[in-house]
C-alpha cells in the first residue's frame, strides 16, 4: 500500500504558516536593533517609546492569527554589508509578499480628524513611499494604535478616505498611484514622486529607489553623498534610454 502524498495542500499549509506582516514607520531614537533583539525577547526589552512601538506592533500581527511580524529596525542586520545590500534591494519584493502592512503614524492622534495622514511625518518619507506602493493589504494606526478614523475595513488601501488623502499627499492619481509597477517603466513619474520626500541620509533618495527600479547592480555605499543618485540615474538611464529623466 502506497501513502498518496497531498503536495499541493502542504503547499498551501506551509504558505499559510508562513504568512508575515511588516511594518512601515518613520525610525525614532533608540530604535531597537538587530543585536538587540537577537538575544532578549521582543517583550523583554526596557521600556520606551520605541520598544513599545514594536512590542504592540507584534501584539497586533500575533492578535490578527499571523506568526511572523517584520521591522527594518531589528530584522536587518546592518553591520552585515552583505545582508544590508541584500535588504535594500529586495525591500520592495518583501512588502509586495506580506499579508499585510501595518502603517504606524505617529503624531497622529485617535482623536485626529480626516486630513491627518497627508500631514504625518509618514507620508513625508522616502522608505515609505516604497513601502506604501509595494503592499497590497494596509491597516494604518494611530500612535496611540487604534485604526486611524477608526477605519473597520479589511484594507485600508481601499479606504475612500485613504485613497482621497493619498492622492492630496502625492499630487498622484489613485489609478496611478496603484498602476506603479517596479521596473524602468514611467521612470519620470517615478522620480518627481520620490523628489517630494525626504531622508535623513543622503543616500537613501537613491537607495529607497532600487526596488521601484527594480535595479540590482548598483552597490549601497554610506558615506558617498550624492553620488549615489548620480550612479542610479545613470544606470536607470541606461537601461530605460528615457533621456526625459535628466529633466526631472
Amino acid at each position: 500500500m502506497t501513502t498518496r502524498i497531498d503536495y499541493v495542500r502542504i503547499k498551501r499549509e506551509v504558505r499559510q504558516y508562513f504568512r508575515y506582516v511588516m511594518l512601515s514607520h518613520k525610525w525614532e531614537e533608540n530604535e531597537p536593533l538587530f543585536q538587540q533583539v537577537i538575544h532578549v525577547a521582543v517583550y523583554d526589552l526596557d521600556k520606551s517609546p520605541t520598544h513599545d512601538k514594536l512590542q504592540t506592533f507584534c501584539k497586533i500581527v500575533r492578535d490578527a492569527g499571523f506568526n511572523w511580524a517584520w521591522a527594518d529596525t531589528c530584522c536587518i542586520n546592518k553591520s552585515d554589508h552583505f545582508m544590508l545590500q541584500e535588504a535594500l534591494v529586495a525591500m520592495f519584493r518583501w512588502y509586495q509578499g506580506s499579508a499585510m502592512m501595518i502603517v504606524f503614524l505617529r503624531g497622529v492622534r485617535s482623536s485626529s480628524q480626516r486630513g491627518a495622514l497627508v500631514k504625518s511625518i509618514w507620508n513625508t518619507r522616502s522608505w515609505t513611499l516604497q513601502e506604501y506602493v509595494a503592499s497590497k493589504v494596509i491597516h494604518f494606526y494611530t500612535e496611540d494604535w487604534t485604526l486611524y478614523l477608526d477605519l473597520q475595513l479589511p484594507n485600508h488601501k481601499e479606504s475612500p478616505e485613504v485613497i482621497s488623502e493619498m492622492e492630496h499627499a502625492t499630487g498622484v492619481s489613485a489609478q496611478q498611484l496603484m498602476a506603479l509597477r517596479p521596473g524602468l517603466t514611467g521612470v519620470r513619474e517615478k522620480l518627481l514622486l520620490a523628489s517630494t520626500r525626504q531622508t535623513t541620509l543622503v543616500e537613501d533618495a537613491a537607495y529607497s529607489l532600487l526596488g521601484i527600479f527594480s535595479v540590482t547592480g548598483i552597490p549601497a555605499i554610506y558615506g558617498e553623498g550624492e553620488g549615489s543618485l548620480g550612479r542610479l540615474l545613470a544606470h536607470v538611464l541606461a537601461g530605460s534610454g528615457d533621456v526625459s529623466i535628466l529633466a526631472w
